[in-house]
């Protein structure tokens, strides 16, 4: 009897593990005309059974809300191992890569053929800008980025790629939109007092020679104002491309100390001898507007550092500068480099906007971080060695 009982046992038991092993949790063993410890051995099986089959539910409906989520991005993620197998893709991939969903990474080649050796070129952590031109000749910038994780000691990457020329269309869309009610606002606050005046000379029979000649001042003044403002935005608009030469970074802080030798102006500089390939004219120009910006955003007895360094591993120069004013408020952050939008009294508006398209025109960017106290502009230009 004994004997009977454990192989019966050793059976539903080996039963149990070849259902686990193949998520078959739909099995279960009737315990109605079982007796003693045959029906508590069975009770206990099945209560194992549905605890997994409950765990697979929960593991699926979290599956599928990750997947739902990740879909609904609008960038395109690849997962392959540490030879090119395809793991997973999204949506977006699948829909703006190739089509269909591919077994290797190499597949890509229908899409762009240096793509994927610029993937696996990456590092992890880094990205970098990739201009294609697709099957059907159209041209596009693309963004890739790499991140690498374990799973289950085998290494897993990630690609991600993003279609820039999207992000930039809707950025410049917005910057349009911003642009055109600053212009408006502008215009309209030259012309509306031009118009006043305009009509008062016009109807008025009364007029004294002195009321008229004020008048008269007041809408030249009004017109000077805006035919600045033409001028302004005609710089904006003729920004003449940057002449690239090799120039010694050190020289370029040097020329800015004889113009700012002030005892509040604290210059720390690395790596003064490493050459830049930059227009050194107008380098020296968007840091004069930082620091003039700088100076004017303190209320009390100005404290501003400049700072410049070397980011040798991220291939970056960086220059940045701190000052110790009120700060941007929340509401001009947004519209800083918008361009003639201004704080300032008598502000042109066109200095920040100015100087972020010299750093664009130089391959960089010119970042700026906020806080309650002072702020930070930094200007961010590629690290190219000199052969």
């Amino acid at each position: 009897m004994i004997e009977w009982f454990a192989r019966k046992s050793i059976n539903r038991l080996r039963r149990m593990l070849q259902a686990i092993r193949s998520n078959d949790f739909g099995i279960r063993f009737p315990e109605e005309k079982l007796h003693g410890p045959e029906r508590e051995l069975a009770s206990e099986i099945n209560e194992v059974i549905t605890d997994f089959r409950q765990q697979l539910l929960r593991q699926e409906r979290k599956y599928g809300q990750y997947e739902a989520l990740i879909n609904t991005i609008g960038t395109s993620l690849i997962v392959t191992d540490n030879v090119g197998n395809v793991r997973f893709m999204n949506r977006h991939a699948i829909d703006n890569l190739c089509g269909f969903r591919i077994n290797h990474l190499s597949a890509l080649e229908s899409f762009h053929r240096e793509l994927p050796s610029a993937l696996r070129s990456l590092s992890p952590g880094q990205s970098r800008l990739l201009s294609v031109s697709t099957s059907s000749g159209k041209e596009m910038q693309l963004n890739v980025a790499m991140a690498c994780y374990l799973v289950e000691g085998e290494t897993t990457f990630l690609y991600s790629i993003e279609n820039v020329d999207l992000l930039l269309l809707e950025n410049e869309i917005e910057a349009q939109r911003k642009l055109v009610s600053v212009l408006t606002h502008e215009i309209m606050n030259s012309l509306s007092p031009i118009i006043s005046l305009s009509d008062t000379l016009c109807n008025s029979h009364s007029t004294s020679p002195e009321e008229t000649a004020m008048a008269l001042q007041a809408i030249k003044r009004r017109s000077q104002g805006l035919l600045t403002f033409v001028e302004n935005y005609r710089k904006l608009s003729k920004l003449a491309p940057p002449r690239l030469q090799w120039t010694v970074i050190g020289e370029i802080f040097e020329e800015l100390k004889r113009l700012y030798p002030d005892p509040f102006m604290t210059y720390e500089i690395s790596d003064s001898d490493i050459q830049l390939r930059i227009d050194r004219h107008q380098i020296v120009q968007v840091l004069i507007n930082l620091v003039k910006n700088g100076i004017e955003a303190c209320d009390e007895k100005p404290d501003i550092k400049v700072c410049a360094k070397a980011d040798h591993p991220g291939r970056r120069f960086i220059m940045s500068v701190t000052d110790n004013g009120c700060g941007i408020s929340h509401d001009a952050i947004d519209r800083i480099f918008v361009p003639f939008f201004t704080t300032k009294p008598g502000g042109s508006g066109i200095g920040l906007s100015l100087s972020r398209q010299i750093i664009n025109f130089h391959g960089g960017s010119l970042e700026f971080l906020p806080s309650e106290k002072g702020t930070t502009f930094s200007v961010i230009l590629p690290l190219v060695y000199r052969q």
